[in-house]
């Protein structure tokens, strides 16, 4: 008789599926944690360094201008690499991640819990970017009536969350299950207006209107976009790729469109197609990974090399409106770097992994940085930011390293791990 898997929601998986049934398909992959960690730790520190002058060439490394940046190749800098290594990391497990769902729930249950869970990482960034608009409010910015929407939903979602982390609840499981789904439902409606949203606000060309997209909505739509082909064959994702990234290049490359994706952060909602035909391209490269390493590294080179070739006809490496030459840089630089990382994972014999840590919890330490990086930067005084002394500002970036370090490895020891 097959063990029964009990899962993490606490319901049975089938007979013969799930983590007890195929063990080395669920063992984590140290080398692909310390690379997400890696991009993750990348992100935090290099947007906090960021505000300091002081810091001289660390900060230039931090810039995504080319004017203050450090060039890597026309228009893109040093730390235009770390968004897609991420997505690289995104790619590396996605289809690993629905499997093992799949494995315990099925497939219509799999299918609809990364559908939900994309539209919640677009609704945490719609929450993220409410909150700077209601402090606008107070100033100079009225809020709109899409605003008062959206902030009705957040509304709902954080008494969800609150229902959902208070002591007497606890005990009942269906208090629990639905303060969860309040919130589950409420954010996944903020991702969906979200995306609404900026539809039609690309499409009036007035973009900034309602301002609402960034890095999270981004990489939520991406990974929406990617789903239809999470579980077929290698050569369907690179189909997808292909179709999907060369209709958004031509789009990209006519009229003003160049333009006027460049205005909204990562290209904006449009943008995301193209952003998505990069994580196929991923997950067609992870694919080749887990059957040959040394395949995948070679196609890793090769696609940067062919991005690298092709800016002579495509145009520069441009982050702001994933231009078609960053697609495809954007994939095969972080896919070699990965592979220094796969390479040095042979060598690492010591308990002591800091960048394991970060991996495990990225989406807790995005948040994490929002407020703390983003609070603090807004309320102390110049003294202690723009006109710090060298000093001053390398020992606060050394207090911020290491506290958050500490806090990575505290959820590692009590293996907690925080998802959406």
């Amino acid at each position: 008789m097959e063990e029964e898997v009990v899962c993490a929601e606490g319901q049975p998986a089938k007979a013969g599926y799930g983590p007890a049934a195929h063990p080395e398909e669920y063992k984590r992959i140290k080398s692909i944690d310390r690379f997400r960690g890696f991009c993750v730790a990348c992100m935090l520190i290099f947007q906090f360094m960021y505000h300091f002058p002081s810091l001289g060439f660390l900060q230039r490394i931090a810039s995504h201008y080319p004017e203050t940046g450090y060039v890597l190749l026309p228009t893109m800098t040093i730390a235009d690499i770390i968004a897609p290594a991420f997505i690289f990391a995104i790619g590396l497990t996605f289809a690993l991640s629905f499997k093992r769902r799949q494995a315990l729930f099925g497939t219509k249950r799999a299918v609809v819990h990364f559908v939900e869970r994309s539209l919640a990482i677009v609704g945490l960034g719609t929450f993220m970017d409410l909150s700077e608009i209601v402090i606008e409010s107070f100033s100079d910015r009225p809020m709109n009536a899409v605003d008062w929407v959206l902030f009705a939903v957040s509304a709902v979602m954080l008494i969800g969350l609150v229902l959902r982390i208070l002591p007497f609840g606890k005990k009942s499981k269906t208090w629990k299950e639905v303060a969860e789904q309040i919130f589950y439902i409420s954010i996944s409606v903020l991702g969906l207006i979200n995306i609404v949203v900026a539809f039609v606000d690309y499409a009036t060309i007035e973009p900034g209107k309602y301002w609402y997209w960034s890095v999270l909505q981004g990489i939520g739509f991406a990974v929406l976009i990617a789903l239809p082909f999470v579980r077929t064959k290698p050569w369907l994702k690179l189909t997808g790729a292909l179709v999907i990234g060369t209709a958004y290049s031509v789009y990209h490359q006519i009229g003003n469109h160049k333009e006027l994706l460049d205005i909204m952060v990562h290209g904006g909602v449009v943008g995301s197609f193209g952003w998505a035909a990069m994580l196929l391209l991923d997950m067609f490269v992870a694919d080749m990974y887990f059957k040959n390493k040394y395949t995948s590294f070679a196609l890793s080179a090769g696609i940067a090399a062919i991005g690298v070739f092709a800016i002579q006809w495509l145009g520069d490496v441009n982050m702001g409106s994933c231009s078609p030459t960053f697609i495809l840089v954007g994939t095969g630089l972080p896919g070699v770097l990965f592979m220094l990382f796969d390479c040095l994972d042979r060598f690492h014999r010591s308990s002591f992994d800091p960048l394991v840590w970060w991996g495990k919890n990225p989406l807790i330490m995005f948040v994490l940085q929002f407020f703390v990086i983003g609070i603090y930067t807004m309320l102390a005084p110049d003294s202690l930011i723009k006109d710090a002394p060298l000093w001053s500002a390398a020992l606060q970036s050394v207090i911020l390293i290491a506290a958050l370090t500490l806090f990575v490895y505290w959820l590692a020891k009590r293996k907690k791990s925080i998802r959406l």
